[in-house]
């Protein structure tokens, strides 16, 4: 690993901008990631070893005595650390992710903008954090921020940490007083220093507090930036159909092509797909997917919300915990320990190793739990994404397409809520039929359209993932379970899927 010099330079006009140790390369397209939010301060301290794990059958035996402790801790530093991160590399791999990216690591409590925040370690933890994530192949992007009055300055100083450790994106916050014009310069230096060194697909996301001007910061010439988050609608609507409580259209129609927003969405590179994401969150009550939800297969829910974000055009990011099924809300708050409603975002900012301010009002247990049914199954669905071949490219890049259904001898339609849903993604001659309960108390089965010109009738399409698989399964996949395609006189082409409450199902052409 790279060996940096421990001291920053004191001022902008001392930095230096050349590499340090090697350059790592881009992807060929960001599209093909799968994106592992997290926040240093509660991910990992690296000691998890030394404590228990969480145990889901007896939720109480972890559970703090003294709320009041608990709730002071969310609102102080927990002690996680770039050296936890590190440490923890192989669990995140293991759960098919391929970048990862990290809150704010930098001293901007001090306007220090050249070091990195004490509570997290050093600038050499940083850039060994990132050397070890290459060596596994996993992307590493940084939040960062900028505003008109510091940016001629930032632009050299945002530079200068590329070169030092290595990073292969930002995520940037946009206020609404930046004129466009002021943005694309910054962006503009930021990505023409990057190509220089060798990172020829830095990928710059910006977060944008209104998606009224979302349209005029996209630019599909590469000059600005690179993509953006999705908005809190889409957030909202993506929670909506998992669980039932809207039609599948709610969500869906964002793909239309007859809209800007639908053709930029199809295309799968300029938006990130987001979920239980922190400032998203912020925006509305701030809770996540799983909270308030009692739901008889509520790990399933949780896994499979996050299978449609993999399963549809976009690059795909997850918050931390929700592979885990945290369920951080802010109805946790108690005024009667705390009159007001402040700091309400430490309730979906929970600790995942073992500190004061842990999951579900815990302490002293952590979270990494390889064996949790949300890990395995959100695990053995990115496992499919992440594949090299045809179908993992499809799923990537392919075209989407929302299907037609038909249950008890009905017309084809597109299914109401609460019923099972399906959709294509179709690259070239190869389809991968991705099918979802949205009923999470009852069993439902359809009649599911294909692709006619690529399966013919008698052919059959193989389950690539099925939500009830025994855990062995789910990590390794039989390749004995498949439907056959039937065509009818009108020359639909379809397959029989029967899905659990709350169940997912992917096929394709083996």
């Amino acid at each position: 690993m790279a060996k940096i010099e421990q001291l920053a330079p004191q001022q902008v006009s001392q930095v230096d901008l050349k590499p340090r140790g090697r350059v790592y390369p881009s992807p060929v397209n960001w599209r093909d990631q799968f994106l592992y939010q997290l926040l240093p301060d509660r991910f990992s301290d690296g000691n998890e070893n030394q404590k228990e794990l969480f145990d889901r059958t007896n939720p109480l035996r972890y559970k703090v005595k003294e709320k009041a402790t608990w709730m002071a801790a969310g609102t102080k530093f927990v002690g996680g650390t770039l050296r936890g991160i590190k440490s923890k590399l192989d669990y995140l791999q293991r759960l098919g992710v391929t970048a990862l990216w990290l809150g704010s690591v930098f001293d901007y409590a001090n306007q220090n903008f050249l070091e990195i925040d004490p509570h997290f370690g050093n600038r050499q933890d940083l850039r060994d954090l990132i050397d070890a994530a290459h060596d596994r192949n996993i992307y590493v992007v940084l939040d960062v921020i900028y505003n008109r009055h510091l940016q001629a300055n930032l632009v050299r100083v945002y530079q200068y940490w590329i070169g030092l450790c290595d990073c292969d994106g930002f995520c940037v916050d946009i206020d609404q007083l930046l004129c466009v014009e002021d943005s694309r310069k910054f962006n503009d230096s930021i990505r023409e220093y990057a190509q220089s060194i060798g990172k020829d697909n830095f990928l710059i996301i910006g977060n944008i507090s209104s998606g009224n001007i979302a349209d005029a910061y996209i630019d599909i010439f590469g000059r600005h930036l690179s993509a953006v988050l999705d908005n809190p609608t889409v957030a909202k609507q993506l929670s909506a159909i998992v669980k039932g409580l809207a039609h599948p259209n709610e969500f869906f129609s964002n793909y239309d092509e007859a809209t800007f927003a639908g053709q930029y969405r199809q295309l799968g590179q300029y938006h990130v797909s987001i979920l239980d994401h922190p400032d998203i969150l912020s925006r509305n009550v701030k809770q996540r997917f799983a909270a308030h939800t009692d739901v008889p297969h509520l790990y399933e829910q949780v896994a499979h919300a996050v299978g449609v974000q993999l399963t549809t055009p976009g690059i795909p990011s997850i918050y931390y915990g929700t592979e885990q099924a945290f369920d951080g809300n802010e109805a946790e708050h108690d005024y009667t320990i705390e009159n007001g409603r402040v700091a309400q975002e430490r309730y979906i900012q929970e600790s995942m190793f073992g500190s004061d301010f842990g999951a579900f009002q815990t302490a002293g247990c952590h979270f990494f739990d390889i064996d949790h049914p949300t890990y395995l199954r959100i695990a053995a669905i990115a496992r499919i994404r992440n594949r090299r071949d045809e179908i993992g490219k499809a799923l990537r890049r392919g075209h989407f397409y929302l299907r037609k259904t038909s249950f008890c001898n009905q017309s084809f339609s597109i299914p109401s809520q609460g019923e099972l849903v399906a959709w294509s993604q179709v690259l070239f001659n190869t389809e991968v039929l991705i099918a979802l309960n949205t009923n999470a108390s009852e069993e439902r089965g359809a009649e599911v359209t294909v692709d006619a010109a690529l399966h013919p009738s008698g052919s059959t399409m193989s389950f690539l993932y099925k939500s009830d698989w025994t855990d062995t399964n789910l990590r390794h996949p039989s390749r004995d379970q498949s439907v056959t395609v039937q065509h009818h006189q009108d020359g639909r082409a379809t397959v029989r899927i029967d899905l659990p409450p709350s169940g997912m199902a992917i096929l394709a052409h083996l």
